[in-house]
């Protein structure tokens, strides 16, 4: 589908400098935008690159200077107050349930599909794949060859999964990101317009959520194993051969390397890349970028060795007090 520059402007209240005529196939995020999309520049450190992003055109403020050899839309105020308007304008819609199993849905050899279970349209199972009981699958959703999908799971529209991925039960994949904005001081929703990708012999435990992407997909990458009630925010880019245990909890647009294991009730901030090989320990606080290689716990994050070293001496502390206290009375009667 192409969407013409001149209606996006016209919705926005802008004015599209450059090609007038320009289409653009849809809304991708700043460094990800191909020559045939639209993003948006609202912050400073995006402004300050607009020439290292492929889009084919940008949504920016009225500011001065910026490179000629792109097309702009121009917008008064701040580009992200009129995200809510922009991301509803670019989602795709979705067709209302009629059956259990909608007639569009294609569906591979051997498939094993339990009672009560909802197939979407445009929906494609691969051969030999188990759907359990209760379970949705929500409109243009595929799944690969030899996959499990067990009971009460849920997987919104769009979403893809590898061959032989597992699914555990009461898993959400492909919910909202948590994404609002203040406009005129009140808190509105930003329809979350992507999807959801996951590579092949993944597994989701139990209870575990992982968000769509806003604008872009978040992503799930080969032989990552993910463990009961984790969640996973939007645009987050976690490697290949992962492993993600219970209760960690990871922001948005974050990216984690290969081969990394993040230990039980991990949080991590967003914005942030983690490398390839890292092992935290667990109860840990990720605020910042973490290089390949490391073994680290603690919150400040530090190496676990020098971590177990500080919770050494936090066990020495109230006697450490009690003997300064006693040396300040030493002192004092001299």
């Amino acid at each position: 589908m192409k969407y013409k520059l001149q209606d996006v402007a016209a919705l926005l209240g802008g004015e599209v400098k450059g090609d007038k005529s320009l289409e653009v196939s849809g809304l991708a995020p700043f460094f990800q935008a191909r020559e045939t999309e639209l993003t948006f520049a609202a912050d400073e450190k995006f402004l300050k690159k607009i020439s290292e992003t492929k889009a084919g055109a940008v949504i920016v403020p009225p500011i001065p200077g910026l490179p000629e050899d792109k097309t702009y839309i121009v917008v008064n105020g701040n580009p992200r107050e009129l995200m809510p308007k922009l991301l509803s304008f670019f989602k795709r819609e979705t067709k209302p349930t009629v059956k259990m199993i909608e007639d569009t849905a294609r569906i591979g050899k051997n498939v094993s599909i339990a009672p009560n279970v909802y197939l979407g349209h445009d929906v494609e199972i691969g051969d030999n794949v188990v759907i359990s009981p209760n379970t949705t699958i929500c409109q243009g959703v595929k799944i690969g060859e030899g996959s499990v999908i067990y009971s009460n799971v849920t997987i919104r529209e769009f979403s893809e999964l590898g061959k032989r991925c597992i699914i555990q039960p009461g898993a959400v994949i492909g919910s909202d990101g948590f994404g609002y904005v203040k406009v005129a001081g009140k808190n509105q929703k930003i329809e979350q317009i992507g999807r959801v990708i996951i590579g092949d012999e993944v597994e989701i435990g139990s209870n575990t959520t992982i968000d769509r992407g806003a604008i872009g997909d978040t992503i799930i990458k080969n032989y990552t194993k993910i463990d009961n009630l984790v969640q996973i925010a939007h645009n987050d880019i976690i490697g290949e051969n992962c492993i993600i245990i219970s209760q960690v909890g990871i922001a948005g647009s974050t990216e984690i390397g290969d081969n990394t294991t993040l230990a039980g009730q991990v949080g991590v901030s967003g914005h942030l890349k983690i490398g390839s090989n890292v092992i935290v320990g667990s109860k840990s606080a990720i605020h910042g970028n973490v290089k390949d290689n490391q073994i680290l716990s603690g919150f400040p994050l530090v190496d676990h060795r020098e971590d177990l070293k500080i919770k050494v001496s936090l066990k020495k502390l109230p006697e450490m007090i009690k003997k300064v206290k006693e040396l300040e009375k030493i002192l004092l009667k001299k």
